[in-house]
């Protein structure tokens, strides 16, 4: 399994695309603003995280 920080990288790279719902965009763009993003995550969001990298990824 990737770590939470490069499952964020690689989301944030579909930022600008067609490829995120516009939930999810701004959902990507929050987590990618926030300075130390993976200390701050609750379980939720973590979740969701690994959520959308599965649904663009599959891995």
């Amino acid at each position: 399994m990737k770590s939470i920080r490069n499952m964020i990288d690689q989301l944030e790279g579909l930022l600008g695309t067609n490829d995120l719902s516009l939930w999810e965009t701004g959902f990507v763009e929050t987590v990618v603003l926030s300075k130390s993003y993976t200390q701050t995550l609750t379980e939720k969001q973590i979740s969701i995280i690994d959520r959308i990298y599965q649904k663009h990824f599959g891995d």
